[in-house]
């Protein structure tokens, strides 16, 4: 299973049909329909019946079950293999085991229900210090895995957890958020990702923290309010010039591949093969983007 790209997901109440209708189409490149956090415990078994009967959508549903810690979260499993939805994010995981666990029980529901084999995902989300200690061993559990998301909101589980000072910045989190980046890519995940940012009112603060989490490597955000979708997608979009700039680089350096150079002077930088690749990487990520946004805007 390998996820479509996406720059911007966001959270929505499983509970709430007209609002997971308006998070279709908001813009976001994906969903998460949440049974945990959004929903209060006498409406769960409501919400989660409710992921047989999704609106149609063009962009990918997944679901937030609730954490392993309760004995919510296999049921919540059952139902998203049962609609064979895009995927499910496990809040709170730290173990790679609960993987393996999870690969099992969505192979034979996919099985059961006419699912194409190894169709429904799993995010891992850390929201703990041994989720960060854990989570390459989780990235590497299963083939399902196809994206690593950083639960450092504000006032979230990990911030108390770990007992740091949390700032747009990131200063206090900053060892967690580059682990988490690290362990995503050595396991070879293409999509790390971050979690929310929770003053949705606040969208230069969310900018500022969406930027850190580019400049880290990670390649979206999650958001908790449709206002911030568009300042997510902008950040985690290259913008024309960058695109112009690296896709010069590029013809240069295979014209001079052609004539037997691999190390050429662009605008008066070098260009080898490491920094082809990155230009290549910027390339793959705009073109990635403007998909994701074709899906998006098919939900409006």
């Amino acid at each position: 299973m390998t996820m479509q790209p996406v720059r911007s997901m966001l959270f929505t109440p499983g509970h709430r049909r007209d609002l997971i209708e308006k998070a279709i189409r908001s813009g976001t490149d994906a969903v998460i329909i949440d049974l945990e956090d959004a929903v209060a415990a006498d409406e769960k078994a409501t919400a989660r019946a409710g992921l047989a009967d999704l609106p149609d959508s063009a962009v990918p549903l997944y679901v937030r079950t609730n954490g392993p810690e309760t004995d919510l979260m296999w049921d919540d499993v059952v139902a998203v293999g049962t609609a064979g939805l895009a995927g499910v994010m496990i809040p709170k995981i730290e173990h790679a085991e609960l993987v393996r666990e999870l690969d099992g029980a969505l192979r034979v529901l996919e099985m059961a229900y006419g699912h194409e084999p190894g169709s429904i995902g799993i995010i891992p989300l850390i929201e703990s210090g041994l989720g960060v200690r854990h989570t390459y061993d989780m990235a590497r559990a299963s083939s399902r895995v196809e994206c690593m998301m950083f639960g450092g909101g504000e006032q979230g589980d990990l911030v108390a957890d770990l007992g740091v000072e949390w700032t747009p910045e990131g200063t206090g989190l900053m060892y967690s958020r580059s682990k988490v980046l690290m362990d995503s890519r050595a396991a070879g995940i293409p999509h790390p990702m971050e979690a929310v940012f929770m003053d949705f009112r606040n969208l230069e603060a969310l900018r500022v923290e969406s930027e850190l989490a580019r400049r880290l490597g990670y390649v979206g955000k999650v958001a908790i309010h449709p206002a911030q979708v568009a300042v997510i997608n902008d950040v985690f979009t290259p913008s024309a010039e960058e695109v112009a700039h690296h896709r010069r680089i590029i013809e240069e350096f295979d014209k001079a591949l052609e004539a037997g150079s691999a190390s050429i002077d662009v605008d008066g930088k070098m260009v080898d093969y490491a920094v082809a690749r990155v230009a290549r990487e910027v390339i793959a990520r705009a073109e990635l983007a403007e998909s994701a946004a074709q899906r998006s805007a098919q939900g409006q």
